[in-house]
């Protein structure tokens, strides 16, 4: 159930997809599954990922005006140091120079390790069997190791292999997707190339930030330079009765995390120069038991729900968390996609799964959004306000980055966004410490901007100009989503601020917080506008929205979609058609109880909405099964799992959908168990299906662990006294509670 495998994919769309699904990663760094022989064709193109580390680049405005912002950043694809020539008789053994007689391709997730084995024939009928094994490491973060082991059937003769350390060139034309990057700007600088220690500095092009990179071998070469690159070479004898067996080890250090890298780097080769690849294996091992016993969802089903729910969690917490100095990237260290730039997602989509299972992580991940209040203060008064923060709508340093300010800084739901994670964390967690020392202050500079950026009228409160969740309707009064977190953000920090003022009392000082300034909050949160259509039983998305025609979705060609690759924003603006859920999300996160509205906005906006974005169809999967429409349920449900592995979205190829990782994990708890965190307790609805007849979890809530156990039954273990509210009605569990179903 752990392992995935995949046989005979190498067409250039499947290798590509495959990079993706083969990445592997710590949090830190990570690397796409790739061939170490390359391919021998232009669309090679090998990636490697230091999370955070980045460099910028020049955007260029017609129009170019105050507040805009002037730099890109972009994720830097780092020294490739996994590329190794074989050479038989002068010619490479890749795709391109041999028949391929078989490819399989295994993934073990309780040893975060791929393993490729490929099956080559030369043009002179030789044959040979390699085989890849791959790990970052967990151990030592800094760690990228290969073994590769080499079988021939039926050559005797010399093999020539080069190792490589260079950089990794893009050689074939980016498609024109607006998501990925196609800039060709060269973002490193090589400082130095040392051949006698294998290693090389870099330093990019305009953050001032800095790496340093070494190879290690198992076997001893012979090394040179070459136009920048470090080449080693050794040549072998081979026969079928003798093969070859070589560890590789790359270490990346930066000043990112090191305050001497260059240094850090020579201690960790001295650390590695007795570890083997067995060695990393053990500690990979005793990682992934430790995760998988908080995380693995065991399901009875027909179909592949267990091994897709958690080849999505395994990825998920392979793709950040580890450090308050970085976050999670749209597409995590698997792919280019969206410049690996830090969104909303991480807070609405990625955190409820660290909260409750390993709550040390979601801590990370918000405190980097404290450790850079200060740059989304500098943002707040960049866009005219006086007071309080703006959450940057896409960052990777902290810095506001995104050039398109309709779908990009008037979405100011992003603030209450990051409050309803610190809420929903400290509900999980009772970490009363984060709150007085961390998250209040989030709540407090979050509120404050959008207190401002409210104004009074006809005896209620408008949020004008802004941008909700869905991209296809930008810069609108009123937006639903809006509107209504905003209300659930300012009433929760008026209540803490009353529930905790002698614990707050330094904070108050600090932040110069008066009562007054609560009781506006207060007021704004009572009379804050909720548009909503009596006729239709809804909440409109926005002021205007249920006066623009519908898009009529049936009329558009499938090769049409997704909408924003085909059709200019502004014909889109002027329709109601939604690129994800916007209003129902707003319903689905605050829980929604009036069936009638859920039910009726849920049938209005369903057949309206694209799910061009894959942050959607967890949404209505959610909505659908607290409605008890569980078939609809089960097939969003089942959408959101198969996203990045049969590549759906198509476009898998630029790296994992990593909030639909998100997705799957609170589609399934959210949706099928019907969890929620409240506060003080937790409800819970348990449902199954025809395909899915039961399930196993387990989560941690205020310190205790909790197992859920449901089929014909459900069954709760808790290691202590945790307060429930079970399919409505109020229960205490201690120990032990079983209901039949």
């Amino acid at each position: 159930m752990k392992k995935l495998m995949r046989e005979n994919r190498y067409s250039k769309e499947e290798l590509l997809v495959d990079e993706t699904i083969f990445s592997v990663a710590n949090g830190f760094l990570g690397t796409r599954g790739t061939f170490v022989e390359g391919y021998g064709q232009d669309f090679e193109y090998n990636q490697t990922y230091l999370n955070g580390f980045y460099d910028y680049y020049n955007y260029f405005y017609e129009e170019n005006f105050t507040g805009f912002p002037q730099k890109g950043q972009k994720f830097v694809n780092i020294l490739d140091g996994q590329k190794m020539e074989f050479i038989v008789n002068g010619l490479p053994l890749n795709i391109s120079t041999c028949e391929v007689v078989s490819l399989k391709r295994e993934y073990d997730l309780e040893l975060g390790m791929t393993t490729r084995t490929i099956h080559y024939k030369t043009q002179e009928d030789y044959e040979f069997i390699l085989k890849e094994k791959r790990i970052v490491s967990v151990k030592f973060r800094d760690l990228i190791a290969l073994n590769i082991q080499i079988k021939t059937l039926n050559f005797d003769g010399k093999l020539e292999l080069k190792s490589y350390l260079q950089e990794s060139f893009r050689k074939e034309k980016t498609n024109e997707d607006p998501r990925v990057h196609g800039g060709n700007s060269k973002h490193i600088k090589i400082q130095e190339v040392l051949t006698d220690k294998q290693l090389i500095h870099i330093e990019t092009s305009t953050s001032n930030l800095g790496l340093s990179s070494k190879i290690i071998h198992s076997d001893l070469l012979t090394f040179e330079v070459y136009k920048d690159k470090l080449v080693g070479n050794k040549t072998y004898s081979i026969s079928a009765k003798e093969h070859i067996d070589i560890t590789k080890y790359i270490i990346y250090t930066s000043n990112l995390y090191y305050e001497d890298y260059k240094s850090q780097n020579e201690i960790l080769a001295k650390e590695l120069a007795n570890v083997t690849f067995v060695d990393l294996l053990i500690s990979q091992k005793e990682y992934y038991n430790n995760f998988w016993n908080n995380s693995y969802i065991k399901v009875d089903s027909d179909n592949d729900v267990e091994s897709l729910l958690n080849y999505n969690l395994y990825q998920l917490n392979s793709s950040g968390g580890e450090s308050s100095i970085n976050n999670i990237s749209a597409k995590g260290l698997s792919g280019e996609g969206y410049e690996g730039h830090y969104f909303w997602d991480t807070e609405i989509y990625l955190i409820p799964f660290f909260t409750l299972t390993n709550p040390e992580k979601a801590k990370n991940l918000l405190m980097y959004r404290y450790n850079n209040l200060d740059k989304a203060k500098k943002e707040a008064k960049n866009l005219g306000y006086k007071k309080g923060v703006k959450i940057p709508w896409r960052t990777i340093n902290g810095d506001e980055s995104s050039p398109y300010y309709p779908a990009g800084s008037a979405q100011f739901h992003i603030n209450s966004d990051i409050s309803y994670a610190v809420i929903k964390y400290f509900e999980s967690t009772n970490d009363l410490e984060f709150m007085i020392k961390y998250g209040f202050e989030i709540l407090i500079e979050t509120a404050r901007f959008l207190v401002e950026a409210t104004n009074y009228k006809d005896g209620e409160y408008h949020l004008n100009g802004v941008t909700g969740p869905d991209e296809y309707t930008t810069v609108v009064d009123d937006n639903y989503y809006t509107n209504q977190m905003l209300k659930y953000h300012f009433r929760y920090t008026c209540d803490f601020y009353n529930s905790y003022s002698t614990e707050l009392t330094e904070i108050f000082k600090k932040l110069l917080i008066s009562q007054k300034e609560i009781r506006k909050m207060d007021d704004i949160s009572d009379k804050i506008h909720l548009p909503f259509d009596k006729k239709l039983n809804i909440f409109a998305q926005d002021k205007s929205f249920l006066s623009k025609p519908i898009l009529d979705l049936s009329s558009v060609p499938e090769d049409k979609f997704p909408l924003l690759l085909n059709f200019h924003p502004l014909y889109l603006y002027k329709h109601q058609v939604l690129k994800q859920a916007d209003a129902l999300l707003a319903m689905v996160l605050l829980d929604l109880q009036d069936q009638s509205i859920l039910m009726d906005s849920y049938n209005y906006y369903e057949p309206i909405t694209t799910h061009d974005s894959s942050l959607s169809k967890c949404i209505y999967s959610i909505a659908a099964f607290k409605l008890n429409k569980v078939e609809m349920g089960c097939k969003y449900f089942e959408e959101v799992l198969k996203t990045d592995y049969f590549n759906t979205h198509k476009n898998t190829e630029h790296g994992l959908h990593v909030a639909n990782l998100g997705g799957s994990y609170i589609g399934f708890i959210q949706g099928i168990l019907g969890l929620k965190i409240h506060k003080g307790y937790i409800s819970i609805n348990p449902k199954t299906t025809n395909k899915i007849r039961g399930y196993e979890l387990k989560i941690l809530y205020q310190g205790k662990h909790i197992m859920f156990k449901v089929n014909t039954s459900l069954e709760i273990t808790t290691q202590k006294e945790v307060s429930f509210n079970i399919y409505g009605k109020n229960e205490v569990v201690n120990g032990f509670y079983k209901q039949d179903l």
